[in-house]
């Protein structure tokens, strides 16, 4: 039974205190240590590179990358991104921040969302409980962290459908003519244009087709598509996402629509580009890992809501919205998204990105539904078999991770790139205590569920959150500088002083791997080649005179796969085993020399 609340309690207080406690896991999840590796080859250095050059230029209109127009993604990302080294200089941690802001300006409009949505007279303590919990599985989740503390343009659309889809449902739960209703519809249209300006014209399909389809499942669409107020919102739409388009277009003309809406729409949509298959299951496994461990319980979490019955959907469709609906809205913003993302010829993990709010959701109440409660006690899963044995198996796989952490570094095999990585994996600790931090949390869920009735079912998030707390707080900022360290410093500091060496005009080549940063880290643009022929091809392309020497940066493999040997140009510099050579363009090799 709902009480009301008690008058003489400060109804603020545990809102603050909840409030505070989930602007701490933000800082811990998206923003502690944001500088502490350089840029991510390769997307991340791409997108870094072309919004350097956006500020460095002031030409807010063009993106251009290594010399040359760019129209791979529309503006948004390289704005904020641009902005952000106009306030705070050139740093990593300085082209980071606006995803990491995105990112938990989404956690705390959930957080808000759930806070309005609760109905009056739940008592406050359940109603804080709710969020928080809502809100601290959004920001806990692996992918939301991953992407929100790298500098692409994914992050950037799926907090934008994210804020588009929660206006929504702040219009679609408030009173008729109510200012939330308003407020609500104004943000959804602000939104869109925003998540249209970040990835292209699936920032409006999918959130629309997310609220259709749910309205469709309501028996609801007809109602509201009369009581939306189209012509404000498609004004406010438009005016955020119109002028950057036309003004790209007056500019570029054929070449911005061909490469933009041909190739980077329609093309990644219908074919394979960049190298990227997978067939249409590509996104289940990548939805359990984007969502762990919260994923584990969406299989009971989806039992749970769906009606039963025919009678159930009829019952179901003929009441009036109601914040319990919540979870089945949620499902369908899953659902949609990888079916969507699923039916693409290109995929990429980062894509279903959008999703992970929506399985947060789901998941968060799953543990703290809005009453009335569909089963057992208000606010507490029924104690059945289909979350006890998720239990379970969240159990046995932290157990496996901590088996896994344990003895990872002593079987990892070497990477000829990079020979003294997993030692000093190993000589760090880092595995050691990844390892007493999932098996904690092993011990945990087991313990809850041998002993904790149903109250304890209740409780199985506990332990998952307070190990992915712990696991970002002590174990990934040491992660953090020691991949850096390892792997990443050696080529930043060739790459910058290739920057510094090059005479005029001297191409610099990048052999192997597409190391993008070099691009960021040298200031010169860069030649990517795999092998011999590919250099001269790229070198006849160059503008200008032929060059008498060339600076080559790569690993001593890929040196060697291009057939240049230790004795061959001149060695400038070595970073563990990349070396940066200068090398007469007449002493390239020749294709079977290799």
């Amino acid at each position: 039974m709902n009480l009301p609340p008690d008058p003489s309690a400060p109804a603020d207080s545990p809102r603050l205190g909840a409030l505070l406690l989930l602007v701490l896991i933000c800082w811990i999840a998206f923003f502690q240590g944001l500088g502490s590796l350089g840029l991510m080859d390769k997307t991340e250095a791409l997108f870094v590179e072309v919004a350097r050059g956006m500020a460095d230029s002031g030409d807010w209109i063009t993106p251009r990358w290594n010399g040359e127009t760019f129209f791979d993604y529309p503006v948004w990302g390289y704005w904020m991104v641009a902005l952000s080294f106009r306030l705070f200089g050139p740093y990593e941690w300085a082209a980071r921040v606006p995803a990491a802001l995105s990112a938990t300006l989404t956690v705390l409009a959930l957080f808000a969302l759930l806070l309005r949505l609760a109905p009056p007279g739940e008592r406050e303590r359940r109603v804080v409980a709710r969020a928080l919990l809502g809100s601290t599985v959004l920001a806990l989740s692996p992918g939301w962290v991953g992407w929100g503390r790298s500098s692409v343009t994914d992050m950037f659309l799926s907090s934008a459908i994210g804020l588009a889809l929660f206006c929504f449902l702040l219009a679609h739960f408030a009173a008729e003519g109510s200012g939330e209703r308003a407020l609500g519809h104004a943000g959804m249209a602000v939104f869109a244009g925003i998540a249209v300006l970040a990835k292209g014209p699936v920032g409006l399909l999918l959130p629309g087709l997310v609220i259709v389809i749910y309205l469709l499942l309501r028996g609801r669409l007809l109602i509201t598509l009369r009581q939306t107020p189209w012509l404000p919102m498609a004004a406010l739409f438009l005016g955020v996402a119109v002028p950057w388009y036309a003004l790209a277009t007056k500019v570029n003309g054929g070449e911005f629509l061909a490469r933009f809406l041909g190739f980077s729409n329609l093309e990644r949509f219908t074919s394979v580009i960049y190298d990227h298959p997978g067939p249409p299951w590509f996104y289940l496994p990548w939805v359990l890992i984007l969502l762990l461990p919260w994923s584990l319980f969406l299989p009971v979490a989806v039992a749970r809501i769906l009606p039963r019955g025919r009678a159930g959907w009829t019952a179901w469709r003929q009441r009036p919205p109601e914040p319990s609906d919540l979870p089945l809205f949620a499902l369908v913003w899953l659902v949609v998204v990888v079916v969507f993302f699923s039916s693409a010829a290109t995929k990429l993990p980062g894509y279903i990105l959008p999703a992970v709010p929506g399985g947060a959701l789901l998941v968060g109440l799953f543990f703290r539904p809005f009453p009335p409660a569909v089963a057992g006690v208000a606010g507490i899963p029924p104690a059945g078999a289909g979350i006890r044995i998720t239990g379970w198996v969240n159990a046995l796989l932290l157990a496996l991770m901590a088996g896994a952490a344990a003895v990872a570094p002593r079987l990892a095999g070497g990477d000829p790139s990079h020979p003294g990585f997993a030692e000093a994996v190993a000589a760090s600790g880092l595995p050691t205590t990844l390892a007493l931090v999932l098996a904690a949390a092993a011990v945990a869920v087991a313990g809850l569920l041998a002993t904790g009735g149903p109250k304890g079912l209740g409780r199985l998030w506990g332990p998952n959150a307070a190990a992915m707390l712990a696991v970002l707080a002590v174990v990934a900022p040491g992660v953090g500088v020691l991949i850096d360290r390892e792997r990443q410093q050696p080529v930043r500091d060739l790459a910058r002083l290739a920057g510094q060496q090059a005479r005029g005009d001297e191409p610099l080549l990048v052999v192997g791997y597409k190391r993008y940063s070099v691009l960021y880290y040298s200031g010169r643009p860069v030649l990517f080649v795999s092998g011999p022929d590919r250099a001269r091809r790229a070198l006849d392309e160059r503008p200008g005179s032929p060059p008498s020497t060339l600076l080559l940066l790569g690993s001593d493999a890929e040196l060697k796969d291009f057939g240049l040997g230790e004795e061959q140009g001149s060695t400038l510099a070595r970073r563990g085993s990349h070396r940066l050579v200068r090398l007469p363009a007449a002493s390239l090799p020749e294709e079977d020399e290799r």
